[in-house]
């Protein structure tokens, strides 16, 4: 491992906005920086957070908080949120696994999931976080209504997310296998990550897909 992420790795933890999954009381310290127990917005596998961070400027009233289970990931994220003197936004060293564990008083009221991994063979679907077994997860933390957001540039992800969503019943908002055709995008569908801006360097198409669950009930 070079030099440099053994130094990130090492330095990240320090960060007053990163929090590690394995930290005692990792939600009480994560709902005591942000200041408020008010629902949040995720952003999973975020990597160096561009929609937690952009999220977090466009809503100041809100609370963001980027997932990652790379702690280097992680470094650029903090660096930017803490230039931009933004208090509304943390980020959390964790699986996407364990959420159900940490997350007992945070409810979440939406989650974008930009560019993940889309594990193309099908050995590996259980791996992709629009798979069955993820949405479990979710739908133990979010707050009724909450919406899911899925941006990719992968049509294989792309149509095995739909079909998902007829399997699973859930309700779909939204589903584009071409979104900057659309002449009536949302703030939040503008954001663009690192990797969104090389696909479209590219000329690769983005998709998204907003959907949701039926019938939640608060724990």
């Amino acid at each position: 491992m070079p030099r440099r992420k053994h130094i990130k790795l090492a330095e990240v933890r320090t960060f007053e906005n990163v929090f590690d999954y394995k930290d005692e009381n990792v939600e009480e310290k994560i709902v005591n920086y942000l200041g408020s127990n008010k629902p949040v917005t995720l952003e999973l596998g975020c990597g160096q957070a561009d929609y937690s961070i952009n999220l977090a400027k466009l809503y100041p009233e809100k609370n963001f908080i980027g997932v990652d289970r790379k702690a280097a990931r992680l470094w650029n994220a903090s660096k930017n949120a803490t230039k931009e003197g933004l208090k509304n936004v943390a980020f959390l060293i964790a699986y996407i696994e364990k959420l159900n564990d940490i997350f007992k008083r945070i409810k979440v009221e939406e989650i974008w999931i930009p560019f993940p991994d889309p594990y193309p063979r099908r050995s590996s679907m259980k791996k992709r976080l629009v798979h069955p077994r993820f949405l479990e997860i979710y739908k133990n933390i979010i707050l009724p209504n909450a919406k899911i957001f899925l941006k990719t540039d992968d049509d294989i992800l792309f149509n095995y997310t739909l079909k998902v969503i007829e399997e699973e019943n859930l309700i779909l908002h939204k589903s584009t296998n071409d979104l900057y055709q659309s002449n009536s995008l949302t703030e939040e569908e503008k954001i663009q990550t690192k990797y969104e801006k090389q696909h479209l360097a590219e000329g690769k198409k983005i998709k998204l897909i907003c959907f949701s669950f039926n019938n939640i009930t608060l724990i």
